[in-house]
């Protein structure tokens, strides 16, 4: 199983029949590979939440609270990304709202906004009580360097690495080089990224259904699903 960087680029030559490729255009290959791959799905290893922020009951909707500390944000996630936790019992949940309907929603407490461009977010409204904010969102992971000898792509479980080879090899194959012994490599490599990319789908799934398995969202009629658990005891 390979997990470091220098073995992924030595599986990269391997796959690209033991011709060496540019570190730096293998670099940029597997560096466009990881962001696709990222992007597909709101992947459950990529969903964190940040407490490092905080809000008080004097805060307005100019006060804004940077997030640019978190270096790996990709977007927010959930349908309340942000809440705010006095340490006890009380929870407020906040909802996004447009960024350029600022003005329309600035006293409606429970939304916020956020100025991705300044990376600032904005509370609307008024806040019942001084809190730390829990705010969820999807990160980025770690950038990949092909010389590296500790571990990559992580928080990933390794057996998943190869997936950045074939794609980035598939890549090099179909648009760098065109002699016929390429070409018809492009195939077999594809058939081994899309069966290991399904792979890594169908792991994601388990982790995100073992998390609702045992929970009913909607309680229909105050009566939760058998074997579930009964949010409104």
């Amino acid at each position: 199983m390979i997990t470091t960087g220098q073995e992924l680029y030595t599986l990269m030559g391997s796959l690209n029949g033991d011709a060496d490729l540019d570190i730096t255009l293998a670099e940029t290959l597997v560096a466009t590979a990881k962001s696709m791959i990222e992007e597909e799905r709101p992947w459950m290893v990529l969903r964190k939440t940040d407490t490092s922020l905080s809000v008080s009951t004097s805060d307005t909707w100019q006060t804004a609270k940077s997030i640019a500390g978190i270096t790996d944000f990709s977007s927010f996630h959930t349908e309340y990304p942000v809440r705010v936790f006095d340490g006890g019992n009380m929870i407020s949940y906040y909802q996004q709202t447009p960024f350029d309907r600022r003005l329309e929603h600035k006293d409606n407490s429970g939304t916020f906004t956020y100025d991705a461009a300044n990376k600032n977010i904005y509370f609307n409204g008024i806040h019942a009580f001084n809190g730390t904010v829990y705010l969820n969102y999807l990160s980025t992971s770690p950038d990949i360097s092909l010389t590296s000898d500790a571990a990559v792509w992580t928080p990933f479980p390794a057996r998943f690495l190869p997936l950045l080879a074939f794609y980035a090899v598939q890549v090099h194959k179909g648009a760098v080089d065109y002699d016929d012994v390429n070409a018809r490599m492009l195939e077999p490599h594809n058939q081994v990224y899309q069966a290991l990319h399904d792979a890594m789908t169908k792991w994601d799934e388990k982790l995100a259904l073992s998390e609702l398995e045992h929970n009913d969202p909607t309680n229909l009629y105050n009566i939760p699903r058998l074997g579930t658990v009964d949010r409104s005891a």
